[in-house]
């Protein structure tokens, strides 16, 4: 069965490679922000999303950088992306996905993944924005995604630059500038609908567009980088509109603080940067909103380095989040066997891309642990999604290959490998499950326009 499915991916790499092939070698990236530039995608990424110095400063610069000397960017700064994906797994229908009757795709399937659209760069002056709106074909809706719209301007401290700016946003990291955190941490996509391990950090992706904040920021001398912001709920008053299409169930209870801390250095084709970052949040249980909440206070370090040469792009991400919860609301009601309980994230990974005459070619290699407390009620057995010994510990590597044929485009193909799983190696939910049933083979075409 194992030896089919490889057929069948190698046999739809070969036709999607076939119709995509052109020497180009441009790395893809929002066309927007390229047409608004003037500039190669290669000069602001290294294979998108991840950023390169340039696209640090863009970003930080608030998406504004013309090649027109108008306040306004006109034609408006416009692009669309088509993600297309295969996903192969055991206990998954695998291939290219069929639709049902209502024209959308089932639950076990997953062609095409997402459409989206884009608005990327200049809106007036000193105030631009990324604005994703986004088709999900598996769960038949569209939402307002990743959005940060931001004012910025330049002055000088001490006699060195200092960059400022404001951020409104609906994903605490995804105004960051750094590929370590994890709104644009690696990997960039992953299947819709593979199995995934019970236990997650929340700043590792639970509040997206579940909260809408503001947040100011200070970038002195290509140095050092200071952020704080605020979040509450998108479910209603004045954040609602940033969680368009969203269903609030993750509700927090107030302000949720973010602060960010960046120290970084620049030479030649290298550069390196350290952090810091976290947030607290206090939520409420099952998706209430009033009584008791819950406490999550994360706390992560982080850290980057890159070496971008004309020909080749190498880099390297870490990063390790402390989780401390404290079930004040859920340890009550019987939802959790403990008072409180730690959760702890480690992701490191390699990637290495080579500039040829036939496109970017390349690669990438992570490894990522989940570890905490073990509780029986938190983290309870049922078939493939539980957990037989109350352990959250899941661990395992990523490998990804990627090749960008022409201007705009990307194919990938991604292996997901898991030594545990929810806690252990064989038998991890009681009912005879190994950690390997979850291993994924995912196939991704990326397109922008």
């Amino acid at each position: 069965m194992m030896m089919h499915r490889l057929s069948r991916i190698v046999m739809l790499s070969c036709a999607l490679g076939c119709i995509l092939l052109a020497p180009l070698n441009e790395a893809s990236a929002i066309p927007s922000f390229a047409r608004q530039t003037g500039m190669d995608c290669s000069d602001c990424h290294t294979v998108f999303p991840e950023l390169t110095p340039v696209g640090r400063d863009f970003k930080l610069q608030g998406y504004v950088e013309s090649e027109s000397a108008k306040p306004y960017q006109f034609p408006p700064p416009l692009a669309a992306v088509a993600q297309f994906s295969y996903t192969g797994a055991r206990g998954l229908t695998n291939g290219v996905a069929p639709f049902d009757s209502e024209n959308r795709v089932t639950d076990k399937t997953n062609l095409p993944q997402a459409l989206s659209i884009f608005y990327g760069g200049k809106i007036y002056d000193k105030l631009g924005a990324f604005i994703q709106a986004t088709y999900d074909a598996v769960g038949n809706s569209v939402f307002l995604d990743n959005t940060d719209i931001r004012f910025a301007g330049k002055t000088t401290l001490a006699g060195k630059g200092l960059t400022f700016g404001l951020t409104v946003n609906n994903n605490p990291t995804v105004q960051d500038v750094w590929n370590s955190t994890p709104a644009w941490g690696f990997p960039p996509a992953t299947s819709a609908v593979a199995n995934t391990p019970a236990a997650g950090t929340v700043i590792d992706g639970a509040l997206a567009q579940q909260v809408g904040g503001v947040g100011a920021y200070f970038y002195w001398n290509k140095l050092l980088y200071l952020e704080g912001s605020v979040y509450r709920t998108t479910r209603n008053g004045i954040t609602k509109p940033l969680g368009a299409g969203t269903s609030t169930d993750t509700v927090v209870d107030g302000a949720v603080p973010y602060w960010r801390l960046v120290l970084q250095h620049e030479w030649q084709e290298h550069s390196l940067s350290i952090g810091t970052y976290g947030l607290v949040a206090d939520i409420f249980p099952g998706g209430g909103s009033s009584g008791p909440t819950d406490q999550f206070t994360d706390i992560a370090l982080d850290a980057q380095y890159q070496y971008i040469a004309q020909k080749h792009r190498f880099s390297l991400q870490t990063t390790w989040i402390h989780e401390k919860q404290d079930w004040k609301a859920s340890f009550p009601l019987g939802s959790t066997a403990n008072p409180s309980d730690i959760l702890r994230t480690f992701r490191a990974n390699v990637n290495y891309h080579y500039r040829s005459p036939v496109g970017d070619v390349g690669g990438s290699v992570e490894y990522f642990s989940t570890t905490g407390d073990t509780d029986p009620t938190l983290y309870s057995p049922s078939q493939i999604s539980g957990s037989a010994t109350g352990s959250p510990n899941s661990n395992g590597f990523v490998f990804q290959a990627d090749y960008l044929p022409w201007k705009y485009s990307k194919l990938s193909l991604q292996y997901v490998l898991y030594n545990k799983f929810n806690g252990a190696h064989s038998n991890y939910d009681g009912f005879g499950t190994n950690a390997s049933f979850n291993n994924t083979i995912y196939l991704l075409a990326w397109f922008a326009f």
